[in-house]
């Protein structure tokens, strides 16, 4: 292969990842948007990391940050704990947010989450992942 077909190539391999936003750090921040001035408690996990508990007062955030998988797959939830209420949601899933850039901010309601993401002024709501039957 020639110097100037391997330049190419390397040059479309680092098109796609910047593309797709493979190589940056993903950056996620939960708020407590909750009612009532009520606590919230939450517990993010992925398959391959536990970020523990932290309990957030009213308006108070936690922040945490990655790398995504470069073949897709990256997923990361949390449970989300007020009163007697538990729910929980994938707060990044690869397929879903890839194209949402890396800089995810979450208000947790008790509606459910919704997330503002760089490229709108509004928020996305989404629903609470089903309970779970235990």
């Amino acid at each position: 292969m020639s110097p100037v077909t391997k330049k190419f190539l390397l040059l479309c391999v680092l098109a796609v990842l910047s593309v797709n936003n493979v190589l940056g750090k993903v950056h996620v921040k939960i708020t407590n948007s909750l009612t009532n001035k009520l606590n919230l408690t939450i517990h993010c996990k992925s398959k391959d990391d536990d970020l523990g508990v932290h309990l957030l007062h009213p308006n108070e955030s936690f922040s945490f940050q990655f790398k995504r998988k470069f073949f897709g797959g990256t997923l990361f939830y949390c449970s989300f704990q007020w009163n007697n209420e538990l729910r929980w949601f994938d707060i990044y899933k690869q397929t879903r947010d890839v194209q949402g850039g890396d800089d995810f901010n979450w208000s947790i309601k008790e509606s459910g989450p919704c997330v503002t993401i760089v490229y709108s002024t509004q928020p996305f709501c989404f629903p609470w992942n089903p309970k779970l039957l235990m």
